[in-house]
């Protein structure tokens, strides 16, 4: 097998612990607070490339936090050479924190194998991306629940050797023919912007004498220490230029004002401290170098704030106003001349902050994308509500807004979202608007901003189709001339503004750069702002709004149509809500070069998601999907709606023709390899399999799992359900590599990475695909072979690991439907039963010994050790078979499983397997990676 470089570590401050006395190698974290930790320099990386942080642990014999999976930190730091850190908002493999720039966690010894037994030591293996331009690391290993001290050994780091191209493995020309994919490149500065003389322009909206700031990095790749700088314009409302001089800038003849960014290090932090003079509506801010030669560029998305006296906490400050109270003090802080005072002062604000055309009909995203989601599906009627996937449950008269009937995160974000009031006040019962309004006046009562009846209604999900809920409310109830019906909606259009406000700070803060969640929250203010266009922070909101759209979209979705994002369910969630704000858009001239491209992006991306999509109309779960979701009429609502204009393009519009018989996809680039062979009847089927790693805290350990189907049935499924912000073991397990259909070298789980095509090579009446990993570390050496029939009545998958000379064992996993019952006939068969159909399971050993197979179904012994389950609809867990085979080797092992419908595709299947191409293959597999 390929070596690996090894990196040691140059001993650093080690803060409150010191390293032991006994070896130099040997460092001890105590258990005083998090901020007790061991920190170690790593010098000379490469970067990008897929690195693994390795080193052994000894847990206390005491420790009494087995179970957890954070029992202590382990926080990176990427560093420039003259040791200046890099602010990555996306770091493939690792989590953003606070106290750390990104983190991993180590789990409890009861994570890692002891099972309640005397904790062993153990060893610990991080896998991570080192972007470009790093070229040191700063790691620290942090005390965080460990209840006593833990020592760790012989700390490494290995760069993880992946063929750049298969003229490093071996292959023959034939299959480099037929490679679809050399290893995948993260780029985690894809949003970057390059500074030149000319100048990078920003444009916001902003109040005058009104402090505004803006914080970002500039990376400077120059020997020499030449700065940037910004180039400052305002504009009054007109849009006509303020000439400078301005307040504490300085001007130059050729470039106007300006404010010099000068660069000291290598990476550079700076904030612009502007205070706009009187009458200034908009600043212009461009960033640029001073000369043309300069390589530098600006870290983005930018942070963009208020001064602190506008800052959500600052203007609610300690009292725990409401609603009505916190617009009456935000507008106190921004100099509106209002009659502050007497019984008038309510109607005098909304009659100066609320425009009646523009709130007649606001643009709202949540509810649209909803309906493409769901259809004309109605979630409140006679007193019952149904949302997503849940059984109807009868609303109280007067909620407590801390109601919990499912013990379900996801039933309560829903419900928090209060997205089901627009379906209360635009049922066929009567008085349905005055219902909803006074439910909606009830939460903003019962929820002063920080003291939440349910914490989960502060999440930006919640927040974001929230904001939307009660615009919609708003613009229904605002025409009413009733003295008490205008209270309420005062209280709406209060709530909306402090929504608004939140929405902002969150927004321009990169909470959740990488996500889709950000793209709602963004999505939330433009809509908030668009409607309340008076509001004297409107043009701001919409100014943040619209970069961080744009910026967000560059982040998850990249030229070609790839995705950032694991999960298939929310690549479609991206494209819908991209399809529905290119609506938005299509108006506005200043977005129509990112409307543009943003379309470009979305059909590409689309066809990747149309041809994986099963003929029964779903996505496969990979990463993660919620329950209840079809997403094939999904998809005719979305195109029928937003996407005419795509239907143009022929590869999108034959993917979405669905012809009969076998189609193959080959989709590096989407991260699967789908095969189908489909009839217009019940008897088609289907295999799609992940060449996705894991990449975050919220996804899934999936890397090269599958799914089948035969004769319309589900056999092989990979779990889904596991919520995005569920946590306990069920979430645990549910997103770990044993929850998943592939291997696990020596009981080691795989950690982040990915998964390339080597070969793809079509046989007489089958494919064979061949698929390398770097998910096992630096110490294995795997491929995972697939060969399918064209009817896919039989599908063979083999793995294939390489390590040092020693022994060498992995474990298979193969989780059934639920509706299947998983048995074994004999030590080499094992049986899948549904109705009538049979599914066999047949080992085949290629190098090492065939070690068994068995049978787990519901085994909850252990939290660390959950196996036999799949998610249920409405959440928690279902027993399900899991069938678990093993092979074992001297540095070489290769095995694996045959999936048959039939002794005749058994039969297909295994004459193929003899075929001369493919054990020439196999004989070049082990000879390249020898």
């Amino acid at each position: 097998m390929p070596a690996a470089r090894c990196i040691l570590p140059i001993p650093a401050d080690n803060g409150a612990d010191e390293p032991s006395g006994v070896d130099s190698t040997q460092y001890i974290v105590s258990n005083n607070n998090r901020w007790s930790r061991i920190t170690l320099n790593f010098e000379g990386l490469d970067s990008d490339g897929w690195f693994d942080l390795s080193f052994q642990l000894d847990w206390n014999p005491q420790e009494e936090n087995r179970a957890v999976y954070d029992f202590a930190a382990i926080g990176f730091d990427f560093l420039m050479e003259d040791g200046s850190s890099v602010d990555f908002a996306y770091v493939p493999g690792l989590t953003r924190n606070q106290i750390d720039p990104h983190s991993w966690y180590i789990g409890g010894p009861d994570c890692n194998g002891s099972h309640n037994g005397p904790a062993q030591p153990g060893k610990v293996s991080c896998t991570f991306f080192v972007p470009s331009p790093t070229r040191k690391l700063a790691i620290s290993v942090r005390s965080w629940r460990n209840s006593h001290p833990f020592t760790i050994r012989d700390p490494k780091l290995f760069q993880t050797a992946c063929p750049a191209s298969l003229q490093d493995s071996g292959l023959n020309e034939a299959d480099r023919a037929h490679q679809t994919s050399a290893p995948e490149s993260f780029n985690a500065r894809r949003a970057w912007r390059t500074l030149t003389a000319e100048p990078v322009w920003y444009k916001y909206a902003v109040r005058p004498e009104h402090q505004l700031l803006v914080r970002g990095q500039i990376i400077n790749e120059n020997p020499g220490g030449e700065g940037a700088l910004a180039r400052i314009v305002y504009r009054n409302a007109k849009g006509e230029e303020l000439p400078p001089p301005y307040p504490d800038i300085a001007v130059a003849p050729s470039i106007g004002a300006f404010i010099d960014i000068p660069i000291h290090r290598q990476a550079r932090r700076f904030t612009l401290d502007l205070v706009p003079p009187p009458g200034a509506a908009s600043i212009e801010i461009g960033f640029q170098t001073w000369h043309a030669e300069p390589r530098m560029e600006l870290v983005v998305p930018l942070e963009v704030s208020l001064g602190d006296e506008l800052l959500l906490e600052n203007i609610s400050g300690d009292d725990l106003p409401d609603a009505r109270a916190f617009v009456h003090q935000a507008l106190a802080k921004l100099g509106l001349e209002l009659p502050f005072g007497g019984s008038q002062v309510n109607s005098a604000i909304f009659k100066q902050c609320v425009d009646p055309e523009a709130l007649r009909s606001p643009f709202t995203f949540h509810h649209k994308l909803k309906s493409v989601q769901w259809g004309a599906r109605t979630t409140f009627n006679a007193d019952e509500l149904v949302l997503s996937n849940f059984p109807s449950w009868r609303l109280p008269e007067a909620p407590k807004w801390m109601e919990d009937p499912f013990h379900s995160l996801a039933w309560r974000l829903e419900f928090q979202s209060l997205s089901w009031l627009v379906d209360v006040a635009n049922g066929t019962e009567a008085g349905g608007l005055t219902r909803a309004t006074d439910l909606a006046v009830s939460w903003s009562r019962a929820n002063p901003w920080g003291h939440a009846q349910d914490p989960i209604s502060a999440h930006p999900l919640s927040l974001s189709a929230r904001t939307e809920a009660l615009l919609t409310l708003l613009s229904l109830s605002a025409g009413s001339q009733q003295s008490a019906a205008f209270e309420k909606s005062f209280i709406l259009f209060s709530e909306i503004v402090r929504h608004a406000f939140a929405l902002a700070q969150l927004v321009s803060q990169n909470v959740f750069a990488h996500s889709v969640v950000h793209i709602h929250a963004a999505c939330a203010l433009l809509s908030a702002a668009r409607a309340l266009p008076k509001f004297p922070l409107a043009s701001y909101w919409s100014s943040v709004a619209l970069p961080q759209i744009q910026e967000g979209f560059d982040r998850l979705i990249d030229r070609e149509g790839g995705f950032v994002e694991q999960s298939l369910h929310f690549r479609l969630e991206t494209v819908s809500l991209g399809l529905i704000l290119a609506r938005m858009l299509g108006d506005m001239p200043e977005t129509r070069e990112f409307h543009d491209e943003l379309i470009a992006r979305l059909r590409k991306g689309l066809q990747s998601i149309v041809s994986a999509t099963d003929p029964s109309g779903s996505l496969p779960p990979f990463g993660d999907a919620p329950q209840g979701y079809h997403h094939a009429s999904w998809l005719r609502r979305l195109l029928s709606v937003y996407g005419t204009t795509l239907l143009s393009d022929p590869a999108l519009a034959a993917a979405l023709s669905y012809p009969t018989g076998k189609k193959v996809f080959s989709l590096p680039n989407a991260g699967l390899i789908t095969a189908r062979h489909y009839e217009r009847n019940a008897h088609w089927s289907y295999f799609c399999a992940s060449l996705n790693g894991h990449h975050s805290e919220h996804g899934h350990s999936d890397c090269t799992s599958f799914v089948y189907s035969a004769g319309g049935a589900s056999w092989i499924v990979d779990p889904k359900g596991s919520d995005f912000y569920e946590a306990g073991s069920a979430r645990q397990y549910l997103v770990s590599a044993r929850a998943h259909n592939l291997a696990i070298p020596d009981e080691r789980e795989p950690t982040a990475g990915t998964a390339w095509i080597e070969a793809h090579e079509t046989l007489e009446g089958a494919n064979l695909f061949q698929i390398g990993t770097n998910v096992h570390g630096h110490d294995y050496d795997h491929r995972r072979i697939i060969v399918c029939l064209d009817n896919l009545h039989a599908v063979a998958l083999f793995d294939h690991f390489t390590t040092q000379a020693r022994p060498v064992s992995f474990e298979g996993l193969l989780h059934f439907d639920p509706k299947v019952t998983a048995a074994i006939a004999s030590s080499r068969l094992g049986i899948g039963y549904r109705k009538d159909g049979r599914l066999q399971i047949i080992p085949h050993v290629l190098k090492g010994q065939f070690s068994g197979m068995s049978i787990d179904n519901g085994r909850s012994d252990r939290p660390t050790a959950l196996q036999g389950f799949v998610a249920q609809p409405t959440g928690g867990l279902q027993p399900a078979s899991v069938l678990r085979y093993r092979f074992s080797g001297h540095g070489t092992v290769c095995g694996g499983v045959v999936l048959a419908t039939s002794e005749r595709s058994a039969g297909t299947l295994a004459n193929l397997l003899k075929a001369t191409a493919v054990k020439n293959l196999f004989q070049r597999l082990s000879t390249a990676v020898s």
